[in-house]
């Protein structure tokens, strides 16, 4: 995939029904220009994948073929690829966030489900917080430890990209001078995006990120992903009103490192990088 191939992926995800953004696209060829591709037919495009490794394990994202072409093992043709990128770089693992209807596809390469990858919306009066101040560029090195430490795998990258791009998003709940987590946004069409959410420690006022980042979002939905086996998360977003809209399996392929499975991760970056 290359930049002259983003208008065509954004418009497959879109018939899709998926949020993706056009800057979505964009961060994942910054941070891996040779792990996402594009399926052909007749030099047409027909379908793409996407791959971002971090190092131990990879992550598979995005796998989408234009409905005429479906049932024909182009999917599976694709999936191949990604897999093979991936496993010759070295990776341990590779994981992903499937859709229902794609599952077999994924346990017939050798995939098995972890946990439910729950999408989750609510609307929710924002409040400001004496612990919660925005992030700041000097944050970013140590908020990508204690990221690293949690996800399992290195993404500064994305971090820095995150808060480039939206930086009044970006909140860090801090008490006596020290981070006890931070929390990542980003503006969709009609929505704003959670993701990544982190905490260094399970504190009882982590909402208090949640409710800092739903002020900046001035009444607009609020969309996260997050697993079913992250209880804090859940009983956080329960209380405010989240309720479930769909949800994906989180697979595992090779071995397992527990890599972004932590209850530290109190939402997904995004369905194609975990």
């Amino acid at each position: 995939m290359s930049v002259s191939d983003l208008d065509f992926a954004l418009n497959l995800t879109t018939l899709e029904g998926w949020t993706s953004t056009m800057h979505d696209f964009e961060e994942l060829l910054h941070f891996n220009p040779e792990g996402s591709f594009i399926g052909e037919v007749g030099g047409e495009p027909i379908g793409m994948v996407c791959t971002v490794n971090y190092g131990e394990f990879g992550f598979i994202g995005n796998l989408i073929v234009r409905g005429m072409y479906r049932g024909q093992n182009f999917g599976k043709t694709l999936m191949e690829e990604a897999m093979k990128h991936l496993l010759d770089s070295g990776t341990k693992s590779l994981l992903l966030d499937g859709v229902p209807e794609a599952v077999s596809l994924y346990e017939q390469l050798g995939f098995g489900r972890i946990a439910k990858s729950l999408r989750m919306e609510s609307i929710i009066a924002g409040q400001s917080s004496e612990f919660v101040r925005q992030m700041v560029q000097e944050d970013i090195d140590k908020i990508s430890v204690i990221d690293t430490g949690c996800f399992g795998g290195h993404r500064e990258k994305f971090l820095q990209m995150r808060f480039l791009s939206f930086p009044e998003y970006c909140k860090i709940l801090e008490i006596d001078e020290e981070i006890q987590g931070f929390i990542m946004g980003s503006r969709g069409t009609s929505s704003t995006r959670i993701g990544p959410w982190v905490m260094n420690n399970h504190s009882p006022i982590s909402e208090n990120l949640l409710l800092a980042l739903a002020e900046s979002g001035s009444g607009s939905p609020l969309k996260i992903g997050v697993l079913e086996t992250n209880n804090e998360a859940l009983n956080i977003l329960r209380k405010h009103g989240f309720r479930e809209t769909s949800y994906s399996w989180r697979m595992l392929y090779g071995e397992n490192t527990e890599a972004t499975l932590s209850d530290h991760l109190y939402a997904i970056c995004c369905p194609a990088r975990g």
